[in-house]
């Protein structure tokens, strides 16, 4: 893959977002613009964010060891990163370990300084909706593809077009082992004073495409996988965003995380035929 940077990136408009550092003055002015058009819109970034880690640490406590990061973006501000978090409360008789994958370089450049002398971590450039080439990534061999997965795409989805989102779903779905769960957060559409139709046209000028989604339609992609989404519908607050965690069919408990409020359907159990 040629290294080719961007003008202006998703990944590295979310690192300031996130509080980070921007790698360009146009990456300053797309932050300046979306934050305008949608005040709330960092600190519903900054959430998503904050809770993406708490729940590496809520599966890393339950003995998952093993995490996949696709569109891991720029390293987060701080010391709060998903391999150090895997590592500090890992509980399995397994050593943690984090595979980072991103397309943008350098998103990819800044990962692979960051991630210098760590030994329970790496990053790939690569296109995460290549699963052939993904999964055949030497990176990705390393991790044991017989044990539990989890696979974070957070903050990634709805950069993409409908088709291309659900095949890269329906692809994990189908090549990840027993066990494994799969962790994504989405924007949802909504009115005023949370209207996400300015935000997408601020990032449109910029030349990025998002694309917030109904809730039916991120859910459609569970498929026959037992999933919780945490929400506005279920009393995560007034922000128009989800998180939904989906794990394989199998016996045995599917705890919910403990910080994500109580759903109204609770987990969706279904007796899968095929995976």
């Amino acid at each position: 893959m040629t290294r080719s940077v961007p003008p202006v990136s998703p990944a590295r408009v979310h690192a300031e977002l996130l509080g980070g550092d921007s790698a360009s003055p146009l990456d300053s002015a797309v932050v300046r613009r979306v934050t305008e058009v949608a005040p709330w819109w960092p600190a519903a970034a900054q959430t998503l964010h904050r809770d993406g880690l708490r729940l590496v640490v809520h599966l890393a406590a339950q003995g998952l060891d093993q995490f996949l990061d696709l569109g891991s973006g720029c390293p987060s501000p701080g010391r709060r990163q998903v391999h150090r978090l895997a590592t500090a409360f890992n509980r399995s008789r397994h050593a943690a370990r984090t595979v980072y994958v991103d397309r943008d370089p350098h998103a990819h450049d800044d990962r692979r300084i960051s991630l210098v002398d760590q030994t329970d971590a790496v990053s790939v450039r690569a296109d995460i909706t290549d699963t052939d080439a993904l999964f055949e990534h030497p990176a990705v061999q390393q991790l044991d593809l017989q044990r539990p997965i989890v696979v974070l795409l957070h903050d990634v989805l709805h950069w993409m077009p409908d088709e291309t989102a659900a095949r890269l779903i329906a692809d994990l779905r189908r090549r990840l082992p027993r066990g494994s769960l799969i962790s994504f957060t989405h924007l949802l559409p909504a009115p005023p004073p949370y209207a996400t139709t300015p935000l997408v046209g601020a990032y449109r000028e910029a030349g990025m495409r998002l694309r917030p989604r109904d809730l039916s339609a991120i859910t459609a992609w569970n498929g026959t996988w037992p999933a919780y989404t945490h929400g506005p519908h279920t009393g995560a607050g007034p922000q128009p965003v989800c998180a939904s965690l989906l794990r394989t069919p199998r016996p045995g408990p599917f705890p919910r995380p403990a910080f994500w409020s109580f759903s109204r359907g609770q987990a969706s159990h279904r007796t899968p035929s095929t995976r």
